[in-house]
């Protein structure tokens, strides 16, 4: 057996691993696209419960922001009286 046989054989079975590796990663490949389809597509039956808010009754509405827009420091007790009570009906 010459030295361009052993290089002729050593080139075969190269090209023949490199095949065999490309075929197993395109299987690979397949198999995770596979179970990735099966996962999408499979219902557990029951429906996601969504949170509830970490903070919950935490800043103001709009309604609010209006209405502490409005304080003026200059205002009477009359006037404050007032305020307040807006206040505590819209729930801020």
């Amino acid at each position: 057996m010459s030295i361009e046989d052993v290089a002729e054989t050593a080139d075969v079975w190269s090209k023949a691993i490199k095949k065999i590796v490309a075929a197993i990663g395109a299987a690979v490949v397949a198999l995770i696209a596979a179970v990735s389809g099966v996962m999408v597509l499979w219902s557990s039956g029951s429906e996601v419960e969504e949170a509830p808010p970490l903070l919950a009754n935490m800043g103001y509405g709009p309604q609010c922001s209006q209405l502490y827009n409005t304080i003026d420091h200059t205002w009477t007790e009359g006037q404050w009286v007032v305020w307040e009570r807006l206040r505590k009906d819209m729930g801020c």
